[in-house]
């Protein structure tokens, strides 16, 4: 998308994304598991922890086109996941619907010697318990390249 104001992806902060409800499959724990190598099931009905990468990607209410979009961003100019971080507060359930709340937490421009001006925008994720409690809380950025076309 070529040159984009700074201030334009700064209005971005704030931003609360339509979030949803996800109910946390047995079957796709069961997935996840046999692809990161882990062991089976817990017999106390617990999810593996990186469901909560799961539910939380999977559950902000848009998907990447329209988030790339909301920082002025296209497939085509290269985002990149940039860091993640996640607080388990208790562990999920199978079975348990949970409530996804995110938004926008802060927007940085930076200037790399090779790369050029890129953006960091990170965005905070909640996974919601039915009794109203947050049980995990996720921190996710992306980086966006503002190369000049």
């Amino acid at each position: 998308m070529g040159s984009v104001a700074e201030e334009q992806v700064a209005e971005t902060v704030g931003h609360r994304f339509p979030g949803s409800r996800m109910r946390l499959e047995a079957v796709v724990d069961r997935m996840l598991r046999d692809a990161i190598g882990a062991s089976a099931p817990a017999p106390d009905g617990s999810a593996h922890p990186l469901m909560v990468f799961v539910a939380a990607q999977g559950g902000v209410g848009i998907d990447l086109d329209a988030l790339f979009s909301l920082f002025h961003a296209t497939s085509a100019d290269g985002p990149m996941l940039g860091e993640w971080s996640m607080v388990l507060d208790r562990p999920l359930r199978i079975g348990a619907e949970y409530e996804i709340r995110a938004e926008v937490a802060d927007v940085v421009r930076k200037d790399g010697a090779r790369t050029g001006a890129f953006d960091i925008a990170t965005m905070l994720i909640e996974l919601v318990g039915a009794d109203g409690r947050v049980d995990a809380r996720v921190r996710t950025s992306f980086v966006f390249p503002r190369r000049q076309r």
